[in-house]
């Protein structure tokens, strides 16, 4: 800040306490407040700003929830910073560096599980860690890891956003050996750390399960939009039929595209349309949870009774009465995904893919959901 008593703008819309965290992440932006600098105290910035001093503490404390800044008990407020120069080098903080974890949602509960599961092994290990939400956008991703390697972040954990082309940023990751983890999704042709589930095991066990219990006409429901997951749970599908020399009929494989919740009636219109076109379909198999609620809702309201006319199966847990589910170890991706981004930044940088094993859960007892 400069040396001028300075006043904030008379915009009632916006609380004071955010008009000073906006003014102080715009020097950080800047690098008028560089990493590892002293922010003013709570005392001298109410000062500065004629304002009261628990108004200075919340600015300071929506920094810090931000990951902006760095409170350190009986120090003072600091800016993170890069790797070797910051504040968390220069003094015995307790903490070993700052990872950036890149989601593009924590809406879902499988999102919102690992999310958790990472952020609380990361800090368990005494690293601290800059988040940013990147709402399945591309450009979002790219700003997040260029931002916060400016912040001086050590490694990534990455939950990438899929697309047509890839995230150049993260190409440029991977040729600079710069440490950084994938997880649920890989990319292909690219060399870098991820930590998946066994997809294809799973979908290929599900398949196995419904020939085995005599089902010959078994619909595929997917997303629209392919991303590495739905293409190895798709291709778990094919080789099942393959490797039992079965013709596979993909006029029941179900393509859909979900871009918010106001999309779900137009959805389940095109579901009941795809049971009337396709009467004979006994099982079906929905490669999400979302899907998996949309074919629910669908079918009861054609009619339909599932278990009794319909075997409906589910990747991750629907929590609907009578559907199985293939469940993934979101602990054990966790681990292994922290694991290995530890050892890129404390040891070598060495890329490997492991693959999660998953489970095929058959039997459950959920009540109805409300509405059905």
């Amino acid at each position: 800040m400069s040396e001028k008593k300075s006043s904030l703008a008379n915009d009632k819309s916006i609380p004071l306490y955010k008009q000073i965290a906006n003014h102080l992440r715009e020097q950080i932006m800047s690098g008028k407040l560089r990493p590892g600098d002293r922010v003013p105290s709570e005392k001298e910035i109410a000062s500065y700003f004629n304002v009261s001093q628990i108004t200075s503490k919340q600015a300071l404390a929506l920094m810090s929830d931000e990951n902006l800044v760095i409170r350190l008990k009986g120090k003072g407020t600091f800016v993170a910073g890069r790797n070797g120069t910051d504040i968390l080098h220069s003094i015995h903080s307790g903490f070993n560096g700052i990872v950036g974890i890149v989601f593009p949602s924590i809406m879902m509960p499988i999102e919102s599980m690992l999310f958790f599961q990472v952020q609380s092994r990361l800090h368990e290990r005494g690293y601290q860690t800059l988040i940013r939400v990147t709402e399945d956008i591309m450009e979002k991703e790219v700003e997040a890891i260029r931002m916060f390697q400016l912040f001086g972040v050590r490694g990534f954990i990455i939950f990438p956003v899929m697309e047509d082309n890839y995230n150049e940023e993260i190409l440029k990751l991977s040729l600079d050996r710069f440490p950084h983890v994938l997880v649920d999704r890989y990319l292909p042709s690219i060399t870098n750390s991820s930590v998946t589930s066994d997809n294809l095991t799973g979908t290929m066990s599900v398949v196995d399960y419904l020939l085995g219990a005599g089902h010959e006409h078994i619909a595929l429901i997917t997303q629209e939009d392919s991303n590495s997951n739905t293409r190895e749970r798709e291709a778990g599908f094919e080789r099942v039929f393959l490797e039992r020399s079965l013709p596979i009929d993909k006029k029941y494989w179900l393509y859909l595209k979900r871009h918010t919740k106001e999309d779900d009636a137009g959805l389940k219109e095109k579901i009941k349309a795809f049971f009337h076109t396709y009467p004979r379909i006994t099982a079906v198999i929905t490669i999400d949870t979302v899907l998996a609620r949309l074919v629910y809702a669908s079918v009861y309201e054609i009619g339909k009774r599932i278990p009794d006319e319909l075997t409906l199966v589910s990747f991750d847990d629907p929590k609907l009465p009578f559907v199985p589910y293939i469940e993934q170890n979101i602990p054990a991706i966790a681990e292994k995904a922290v694991e290995m981004i530890i050892h890129q930044m404390e040891g070598a940088y060495a890329p490997r893919r492991e693959i999660v094993p998953v489970t095929f859960v058959r039997d459950v007892t959920y009540p109805a959901p409300e509405g059905l």
